[in-house]
C-alpha cells in the first residue's frame, strides 16, 4: 500500500509541477506551496501505511487524511500569492496541524486499544 500512495504523490507532484510550468494563471506561489501540500500529505500517508496501527483506525485516518490534503490543495489554488494576511494560508497550516495532531493521536490511543 505504501508504494501505491508513493507512486500516485509523484504523479500529483509531477502534474502539479507540469501545469505549474505550462500555465500563465497558475502563480509560483501557489505551485510551490501546492508542491509542499502534496508531499506532506504522501508522506503522512506513507507513515500511516506503514505504521502498525490497528486497520479501523487506519481505514478512518487514511480517509481523514485524503480528504483534508485534497481540500488544502484546493485551498492552495484559490489563495492570493502573499503570506501577509492571507486567510487561506492560515486554513490550510491549521489543517496540516490537525493531520498531523490526529496522527499522534490515533497512534498514542491504539497503544491502549
Amino acid at each position: 500500500m505504501k508504494k501505491v500512495f508513493i507512486f500516485s504523490g509523484l504523479l500529483l507532484l509531477i502534474l502539479n509541477s507540469l501545469l505549474g510550468l505550462i500555465l500563465s494563471r497558475y502563480e509560483s506561489f501557489n505551485w510551490i506551496i501546492n508542491d509542499f501540500i502534496i508531499l506532506i500529505n504522501v508522506a503522512f500517508l506513507g507513515y500511516l501505511a506503514t505504521s502498525r496501527i490497528k486497520d479501523a483506525f487506519k481505514f478512518g485516518l487514511t480517509l481523514l487524511l485524503f480528504v483534508a490534503g485534497l481540500a488544502e490543495f484546493l485551498l492552495g489554488l484559490f489563495m492570493e500569492s502573499y503570506l501577509t494576511d492571507n486567510f487561506l494560508f492560515i486554513l490550510i497550516c491549521t489543517a496540516l496541524i490537525i493531520q498531523l495532531g490526529s496522527l499522534v493521536l490515533v497512534r498514542w490511543v491504539d497503544n491502549f486499544a
